[in-house]
């Protein structure tokens, strides 16, 4: 669904002026919490170093406070130069404050890009508490310093969350190429303790980071463990369907094109999976580091006939995309940070009804098995053709691993999470009547 931007709205100025976000003319409830009915008005803010049409999480958990009543703003990343800083979605009201067209290449313009949201960040914040009275100001890190842009909002009387998305001095030793006792991963750990400290509560998405974070930055009554299962509303259990007889097995993956996600090997073994299976045809979308050397390496190998790039698409549009798959692939490169990190297009994959080959991580075989996913070994490109030959070559294998993985969505999908998210936001608001949920909103795919 396309974003809705608010007909004839002047350019917002950050700085000053009646078009500021927190100048006094420009809301009603300027320096004071608003109300309905005599009714106090909850708000929440999230902020993201990314771009909301591309987090599925992000909106997620904002929608999910909708739904609680609250009114919610989003400070993000936009995707060009040209788009509006001020957008609305399905309730949400969202704040591009930043442009990022594309991945840096080098790791001192990604830094400064880091550097250069943080401060505005913090400044733009820090007006918008001024006039929206936030209850709760949810972070999502890396990078970890972004928490303390919520400094005035807590002054103010919000609680702050900390959303370990990633955890910060895996990912940067992971990014920078550096030992776990380089001065800039400890320096990062130590960031770590101070903003889980700042921090009114840490969620992370894995139980193994949940130890990480516990052991070294906060105690175990702060932290909690909210997988990244997809919006149930969203990515809806698919019909099974066999598109061999359109001449074509079509193999997916969606999400970042870079090295610890395995990309790389996957387009490695295509030309091994042709061979074995000839209806085969792999689509990838989302961008990255390694796209333009992706591109390279298919156009070198004559793929192109059966590799197709497709570019990014907004997470509301990827269940129709997907519908189409016969076969997900997880590729996760089994080394620091990514050895550890849940992939979450299989949770999305598994949500949809999607058979996934999937890569034998630490993570991934703690909450997957052999009955529901077929693994192989981190960066073998050979084991990972004949796994992805095995399911296209067999309609019953694939059915059986789909069913049997969708069991774990049932059981611990969003409705479940969801539960444990208000606890948490009602627990630190010390709302003991919480307000009624509201029917959920479905968004249109247009």
């Amino acid at each position: 669904m396309p974003i809705r931007t608010p007909p004839r709205r002047k350019p917002m100025n950050l700085w000053k002026g009646r078009n500021a976000p927190w100048a006094p003319g420009a809301d009603s409830s300027f320096g004071k919490p608003s109300s309905r009915n005599g009714t106090r008005v909850l708000r929440a803010c999230f902020v993201y170093y990314a771009r909301f049409k591309g987090s599925a999480i992000l909106y997620r958990e904002a929608k999910a406070l909708i739904e609680r009543g609250f009114e919610v703003d989003l400070i993000c990343l936009r995707d060009e130069r040209k788009e509006k800083i001020f957008q609305t979605f399905e309730g949400l009201r969202v704040y591009g404050i930043q442009a990022r067209p594309t991945r840096e290449k080098k790791s001192c313009s990604y830094f400064l890009s880091l550097a250069a949201f943080c401060i505005k960040c913090m400044v733009f914040l820090s007006g918008l508490a001024l006039v929206r009275r936030y209850a709760i100001v949810h972070v999502t890190t890396p990078p970890d310093l972004l928490v303390f842009s919520s400094l005035i909002p807590k002054l103010l009387g919000a609680k702050v969350v900390m959303d370990v998305h990633d955890i910060g001095p895996e990912l940067y030793m992971r990014k920078l190429q550096v030992g776990e006792n380089s001065w800039v991963v400890k320096g990062l750990r130590s960031m770590e303790r101070m903003a889980a400290k700042f921090a009114d509560h840490v969620i992370t998405v894995t139980d193994l980071w949940k130890e990480r974070i516990v052991k070294r930055s906060a105690s175990p009554s702060k932290c909690s463990v909210l997988l990244n299962v997809p919006d149930d509303q969203i990515f809806t259990l698919r019909h099974s369907q066999d598109r061999t007889k359109r001449g074509t097995m079509n193999i997916y993956y969606h999400g970042s094109l870079e090295e610890h996600f395995g990309i790389d090997t996957l387009v490695e073994a295509m030309p091994k999976i042709k061979e074995m299976v000839p209806l085969a045809r792999l689509h990838i979308y989302g961008s990255g580091r390694l796209q333009t050397d992706l591109e390279k390496r298919v156009h070198l190998h004559r793929m192109e006939e059966y590799v197709t790039f497709h570019g990014t698409v907004p997470f509301y549009h990827l269940p129709e995309i997907l519908k189409e798959a016969d076969l997900g692939v997880v590729p996760t490169k089994g080394s620091v940070f990514s050895d550890e990190a849940l992939s979450m297009k299989s949770l999305e994959y598994i949500a949809l009804g999607i058979p996934i080959v999937i890569s034998r991580t630490k993570a991934h075989t703690m909450y997957y098995d052999s009955s529901m996913v077929n693994f192989f070994n981190p960066g073998d490109e050979k084991e990972l053709a004949t796994c992805v030959a095995n399911l296209c070559n067999s309609k019953g294998e694939r059915e059986r691993f789909a069913r049997n993985a969708y069991q774990f969505i049932r059981q611990h999908g969003w409705k479940e999470s969801k539960q444990l998210y208000f606890r948490i936001i009602d627990r630190l608001i010390g709302m003991e009547n919480p307000p009624q949920v509201r029917k959920e909103l479905r968004p249109a795919m247009r």
